[in-house]
């Protein structure tokens, strides 16, 4: 009887404290008067995968949200930006929810006040989640441009519901193939610090990396630190009209670590600065089906400073990049500028400056129209040579309707003196999506879009939601030094196509898969009149 007497203790004083206060509909009413309030409860309000009182659930969807463990109220707590008697910030609040939906594991997410108590001067707040289905069988598959990419495996994105991942994967791609063991947390006990480890054992050499950050996990954060360690071995391949023409063997070790702190915030500006050391190191062996020359052997090891700017002006969106979800996009600006000075105690080659640097902003020019643009300008001076690349995207999307809208992309690279293994390529993954992979090389690169969106309200079992796209691709890449060439389709580019969009919706991972349809126009009488590319891919 202890036990029921205590419950019902808390239910007549829970109900006796709701009942002086007044149900919210619009938080944004106590915007005014939030640095008065206090936040008095946070409830919690966990939900299964599937929502089962939909229309059209079955057995699946029953038998999905009994096996699935939900996310535990500690997992959803560790990233909640706020406390009971704080004062009420509605920003933290939009912070919190965005936190969440970052998360792979979160489907949908929920943060706002529920009640407002006017005796205590107090708000209550509800956190609310959805959660996506974790445990995967994984099978990934791709083909485009004549090749064929796969994975198989099993991961889970929220082990036990911690938002702990694991994944091991036996991976075919068309440079290698391998076995993958990947491990990582991305909120050590609630601690807002992160890890992964990765090791991979592949057909053309071994691949670790480990990391451990505390990232800037929130917009006040005051500093931040990271040590990040990795080594690949692979073979990397040149290619000529999307054929393989050499092979050779390239080993990079790599080691970065450095400390960070903000500098200032003032309303929507945030300033900070980095610290830090890169070992960057590339080596560089024959194959037996290497024929022409490896490049040089390079180490760019470095210590370096950084500044980052970042105006916060969030916005929730719906179908920009992908569709029927949220998506939190920022409209400020966004810079950061890397110096870094070559030292030959580290191990570099020579004594050189690095410049890496980019910037990003989006616009709201109408209700209904969106420009995105953003830049990156990264350059190498050593004594004896000197590189640069300089990459710019422009889109234009336009809202047609609801369910479709109308998108211009350009993207432009023009770089100098690149290395032989960072050429630009063009074609299939590079937004030529009629040429195979690897079409065109060279160390400047052009690409225009014009694509119709179309987006539906067909589910398939609720598991796949449906989308339609029609695309007109252009482009060409030219410049580099090779000692391979070809004057077929050395000019301009082009080809046009249709897709069908297939997004996971209510899956860890979040892919949209992409069946793509396209023809390409070219005096290649080798090259398929009809080009057909399945990928997986996180946009539209």
């Amino acid at each position: 009887m202890r036990w029921f007497f205590s419950y019902l203790c808390i239910t007549l004083f829970s109900g006796a404290s709701y009942a002086n206060c007044n149900a919210v509909l619009d938080q944004n009413e106590l915007a005014t008067q939030q640095d008065k309030l206090t936040i008095g409860h946070i409830e919690y309000q966990r939900n299964n995968v599937f929502d089962l009182n939909e229309k059209g659930t079955f057995w699946l969807h029953r038998f999905a949200n009994y096996s699935h463990i939900i996310s535990n109220e500690g997992t959803i707590k560790d990233d909640v930006l706020f406390n009971t008697a704080d004062t009420l910030n509605l920003e933290d609040l939009a912070e919190t929810e965005r936190l969440l939906r970052s998360r792979d594991y979160i489907r949908k997410a929920s943060v706002k006040v529920i009640r407002y108590c006017p005796q205590t001067q107090s708000v209550d707040v509800l956190v609310e989640t959805w959660d996506n289905w974790s445990l995967l069988p994984k099978i990934d598959f791709s083909s485009e441009g004549g090749e064929s990419d796969y994975s198989l495996g099993l991961a889970d994105d929220n082990i036990l519901g911690s938002g702990n991942s694991v994944q091991l994967d036996y991976i075919k791609e068309n440079k290698r193939s391998g076995y993958l063991l990947s491990l990582s947390s991305p909120n050590i006990f609630g601690s807002h610090w992160n890890t992964m480890l990765r090791y991979a054992d592949n057909s053309d050499g071994e691949h670790y990396h480990f990391s451990l950050t505390r990232p800037y996990y929130r917009l006040s954060s005051n500093w931040s630190f990271s040590f990040d360690i990795e080594q690949k071995k692979e073979e990397i391949k040149d290619y000529l009209l999307g054929e393989e023409v050499n092979i050779y063997n390239r080993h990079n070790k790599w080691f970065e670590t450095f400390v960070g702190m903000k500098l200032a915030e003032k309303n929507d500006y945030l300033h900070r600065l980095n610290v830090g050391i890169s070992l960057d190191k590339f080596s560089f062996y024959h194959h037996e089906k290497t024929d022409y020359n490896t490049p040089d052997n390079r180490d760019l090891s470095a210590i370096w400073i950084e500044y980052q700017f970042l105006q916060t002006n969030y916005q929730k969106l719906f179908n920009i990049h992908q569709f029927n979800r949220v998506e939190d996009i920022n409209l400020g600006w966004q810079a950061t500028v890397r110096l870094g000075r070559l030292q030959a105690w580290l191990g570099a080659d020579d004594l050189g400056w690095q410049l890496d640097s980019h910037v990003s902003k989006a616009w709201r020019l109408n209700k209904l129209t969106y420009l995105f643009a953003k830049s990156r300008y990264q350059a190498l001076h050593l004594s004896n040579m000197n590189q640069f690349l300089f990459s710019n995207e422009l889109q234009l999307l336009h809202q047609l309707t609801d369910k479709s809208s109308a998108v211009a992309i350009i993207n432009a690279d023009f770089g100098d003196n690149l290395f032989q293994d960072e050429a630009l390529y063009l074609g299939g993954d590079t937004g030529l999506r009629a040429f195979p992979l690897h079409y065109q090389r060279g160390d400047n690169r052009i690409v225009a879009t014009a694509e119709y969106r179309h987006y539906t309200d067909w589910s398939i079992l609720q598991l796949l939601d449906v989308g339609f796209a029609g695309f007109v691709d252009a482009g060409k890449s030219w410049g580099a030094e090779q000692a391979f060439s070809s004057t077929i389709d050395d000019g301009v580019i082009y080809g046009i196509g249709a897709g069908l969009r297939l997004l996971s919706s209510h899956s860890s991972r979040g892919t949209m898969i992409h069946i793509d349809f396209a023809h390409p126009f070219s005096n290649n009488n080798e090259l398929d009149t009809l080009q057909v590319r399945l990928t997986a891919k996180k946009h539209f």
